[in-house]
């Protein structure tokens, strides 16, 4: 295996709402790679009891299982310094403002790839003397995630960066193996919950309403319809469509 070079973080990708709801959002949990292991030890320890089978997702999330969801969550925003920088990134795109149409040549999956591009693009100014691994949840695509690591290090290139090759590594992974993905999947959950205003309907879970606000009173958002700092530990960034 090839040494993993110092400064290389590792970013879990995953995205939600894809469909029927006006907000697209994605989101993104950061950490140094030296630490992945440790962390999702972490999660497992939390989930020891509550959760000792299955896959964490936000549409499991239940009267019976809150508990143990908050207990993940508190995983991420109690975590020892020794994990930092430990954060979490989420890009929300009004999809009544997007235009395939005049943009896209009418593609969707172009859209929504250009969508993954900024959010990754943002991590490499955020983190600007870092290298990446990216692991995004597996979805059915005929892009090439090559070719999106080529297009993100050109990108970097022509902003003058001096990192070389700063995207070493763009993969897919199976969330149901990945406590990292999971970990996105709920923290993602929330933000989109409240944006798409499923705690306002008729019939919406009490248990979801909970979490989403537990999450958001945690990251100390009290409104998910605005951008966060964006050194804060857990960011919304609502990206403007021209």
């Amino acid at each position: 295996m090839t040494p993993i070079p110092p400064g290389t973080y590792t970013i879990f990708l995953d995205e939600s709402s894809q469909t029927k709801h006006k907000y697209l959002t994605f989101g993104c949990l950061v950490l140094d790679n030296r630490f992945v292991s440790l962390f999702e030890r972490y999660i497992t320890h939390a989930t020891a009891l509550e959760l000792p089978n299955g896959e964490m997702k936000w549409t499991k999330v239940s009267a019976a299982k809150l508990f143990a969801y908050k207990l993940v969550i508190d995983c991420f925003f109690d975590a020892v310094a020794e994990y930092e920088p430990l954060h979490f990134h989420a890009m929300a795109v009004d999809t009544t403002k997007r235009k395939e149409h005049v943009y896209n040549g009418g593609s969707r999956e172009l859209g929504f790839n250009k969508e993954v591009y900024q959010l990754l693009f943002k991590c490499a100014r955020l983190y600007p003397e870092s290298l990446f691994h990216v692991y995004a949840d597996h979805r059915d695509t005929t892009s090439s995630l090559d070719e999106l690591q080529t297009i993100l290090n050109n990108g970097c290139k022509k902003t003058a960066d001096s990192r070389p090759l700063p995207f070493r590594r763009i993969q897919f992974r199976d969330s149901k193996e990945v406590l990292c993905l999971q970990m996105v999947d709920l923290l993602l959950g929330a933000v989109s919950h409240r944006l798409n205003g499923h705690h306002l309907k008729e019939g919406s879970s009490p248990s979801k309403n909970h979490l989403s606000q537990y999450v958001l009173n945690r990251a100390q958002v009290g409104d998910a319809f605005r951008d966060t700092r964006i050194k804060d530990k857990y960011t919304i960034w609502h990206r403007k469509l021209k």
